[in-house]
């Protein structure tokens, strides 16, 4: 099940949010802000690719029961 666009908006909002944090910080901030700032942008990043890969895995799962059932006992 793909993200719904109710979530799919904030979450890409919030990781744009982020990268221009990110921009501005590594001008100026300390190296451990920039770090926390960069998993926060690698965990949203990575919200998209797991519900890609549940995906995926649904639907591998689903063909799975359908060939089961067709076999023979």
């Amino acid at each position: 099940m793909a993200l719904s666009s109710q979530v799919k908006i904030p979450v890409d909002a919030a990781n744009q949010a982020m990268r221009e944090a990110l921009a501005f910080a590594a001008r100026s901030e300390n190296p451990v802000l920039i770090s926390a700032i960069t998993d926060i942008v690698a965990k949203i990043e990575s919200l998209q690719f797991m519900d890609v890969l549940m995906d995926d895995l649904e639907q591998q799962l689903s063909l799975v029961h359908k060939v089961e059932k067709r076999k023979p006992d």
